[in-house]
């Protein structure tokens, strides 16, 4: 086909189509109906830079006053001379010479307990309950006790 018998039968095809009147009556009122956007008067531009510039304002507090500026958590902050990030956190971990290892008291009382076996964590309880001068049960024994024992009388 040629583009001359290609634009005869598109002119026949288009002459064949045509829309109801109705619809056409729809678009139109539709389109009428449509206002163009309100623009913002001076007085509103005003409102909104006053607002912008606020919370800018409030931004910038707290980034000066956020305390992680001085734990050196903020990009590009320069640290002291022989003060880096490592010597920093040194400072609040506890010194070798203070630690001291104390046996836990309850180790085998605990280890029974994961095991599955409250007979002894039981009796101790019982033992508790019956006389206050008995060493207590630390709170988390006193917990596994309170779920799995019944006192008896």
């Amino acid at each position: 086909m040629s583009s001359n018998q290609w634009e005869s039968s598109y002119r026949r095809a288009a002459d064949k189509l045509h829309s109801p009147r109705t619809i056409d009556e729809k678009l139109l009122a539709s389109a009428r109906a449509i206002k163009p956007v309100k623009k913002f008067n001076a007085r509103d531009s005003r409102l909104l830079s006053k607002a912008a510039s606020g919370f800018s304002a409030i931004a910038i507090a707290i980034a000066l006053l956020h305390p992680a500026q001085y734990l050196g958590a903020t990009p590009g902050q320069i640290a002291p001379q022989g003060n880096n990030r490592e010597q920093g956190l040194e400072r609040y971990r506890p010194k070798p010479g203070r630690i001291r290892a104390t046996a836990d008291g309850w180790h085998t009382l605990r280890a029974e307990v994961e095991a599955g076996s409250y007979i002894q964590l039981c009796s101790q309880w019982r033992r508790q309950q019956q006389s206050p001068a008995e060493e207590k049960l630390p709170a988390d024994l006193q917990a596994k006790a309170r779920q799995h024992c019944r006192l008896l009388p």
